[in-house]
């Protein structure tokens, strides 16, 4: 099948993955259309790879009504449709059957995929197939937790047992991790989970150097292979990359994550991350992003064209993978590092006692030292997406400040 043939319908147009996804499908000659929701700001709308855009509702907000919008567009005929986040991965599992029946979807079987967003299934497979992964304890009700909570060691770690949990109806409920340094955090944490007591996970916290393993695979068995590891996160107590780096693809770190993927007979992409406490210690599971993740742009920096790729493999056509990759290349997402300036200038939250910036290191750290790094979103060839970002990032600040300088109508008019 000729590339320019090939159509492809993407999601998350607002995401850096998405906008990745979209430029190397682009410049392999595919035909690329992109789902944007309302209200948001689709970086990949302004790619000039991007054939055709669609826009509907928010995804979280309103599933029943996305997918509607989206097997709308799949009628106008695509040979793959590709998630680009948890949001959307939860609402395709969700209607699988019905959307198998119109395009070839670039993710594993659903039995497969659930392994790998219940994170509390991801821990058991690894700890059958000798994966290390932290101490975890999973309570169903508040009293189960009641009777532990004194006896568990802290600080500990609260995560989402699913990034995205949803019923089938209503909205998708987001998860996001928190951290507990008393009982009495871990009980409130628990207690006021969206999802309740059984939708998360309370964990040992784990001190490490955070890696990630990207992989793609045909049936559990590996045909790329890529790692990274993080210089510095958006979050500085834990979160998204905001400065990534390429490292040798040590048998230390990918081995584990391939026997887990090969346990799992992983179809398509996959980065499965990791804290490395460094040898000989061995790196412990903190989960598998089964679905394209936000540092992809390092990868395809590296000649590692993970999208082309993957679609290929999905559509049967041969593959032909890099032999190596280049050592060291640094990627940074600009919008990561203003989160992580933020956070700093802040101070140290009042539940984290682990290793903090200070202020000064952390403004010294994120100064746009030319030739450092290269940009997550912008490209000399395809600068729009990432000046229309700035842009939106600019007005929105002005906004924020001026409706915080100047009052309500209503409240100058009782002066």
């Amino acid at each position: 099948m000729k590339s320019s043939r090939v159509r492809v319908l993407v999601t998350d147009a607002h995401s850096t993955s998405a906008l990745a996804i979209v430029r190397s499908l682009g410049a392999a000659g595919m035909q690329v259309t992109v789902v944007g929701e309302q209200h948001r700001v689709n970086l990949a709308f302004r790619s000039r790879h991007t054939h055709r855009t669609v826009t509907c509702v928010a995804a979280e907000d309103q599933p029943e009504q996305y997918v509607e919008s989206l097997a709308a567009e799949l009628r106008n005929g695509y040979d793959l449709l590709l998630p680009a986040s948890d949001s959307t991965v939860a609402i395709v599992r969700h209607y699988r059957d019905r959307l198998d029946a119109m395009v070839r979807i670039a993710l594993p079987p659903n039995a497969t995929l659930e392994a790998a967003v219940d994170k509390f299934r991801t821990l058991c497979c690894a700890r059958q197939n000798g994966v290390a992964a932290p101490r975890t304890w999973h309570f169903e009700t508040l009293d189960a937790l009641d009777a532990a909570a004194d006896t568990l060691p802290l600080p500990t770690v609260v995560k989402p047992r699913w990034s995205r949990q949803w019923t089938g109806t209503g909205p998708i409920l987001r998860g996001s991790v928190t951290h507990a340094s008393t009982s009495a955090d871990l009980r409130r944490i628990v207690r006021d989970a969206p999802g309740g007591p059984a939708s998360v996970l309370v964990q040992q916290r784990v001190a490490g150097e955070g890696v990630g393993v990207f992989v793609l695979a045909d049936h559990g068995e590996p045909l790329v292979v890529f790692a990274h590891r993080r210089l510095r996160e958006a979050n500085p107590t834990g979160g998204r990359a905001s400065l990534a780096e390429s490292i040798a693809p040590a048998e230390r770190i990918t081995a584990p994550a391939l026997r887990l993927l090969r346990a799992l007979r992983w179809h398509g992409v996959a980065m499965v991350e990791f804290k490395d406490p460094g040898a000989p210690g061995e790196p412990i599971l903190m989960e598998i992003n089964g679905r394209f993740w936000g540092s992809l742009p390092l990868a395809i920096a590296c000649g590692v064209d993970f999208p082309t790729m993957l679609v290929r493999m999905m559509l049967g056509e041969p593959i032909e993978p890099p032999a190596r990759y280049p050592i060291g290349v640094r990627c940074r997402h600009l919008h990561g590092d203003v989160s992580y300036l933020v956070a700093v200038l802040k101070g140290r939250p009042r539940q984290w006692d682990g290793l903090f910036p200070d202020r000064i290191a952390g403004v010294l750290s994120v100064l746009p030292w030319p030739g450092r790094w290269r940009p997550y979103n912008f490209s000399m060839s395809d600068p729009l997406p990432a000046l229309y970002e700035a842009g939106r990032f600019v007005v929105d600040e002005v906004r924020a400040l001026t409706s915080r300088l100047v009052p309500p109508a209503a409240a100058r008019g009782h002066r």
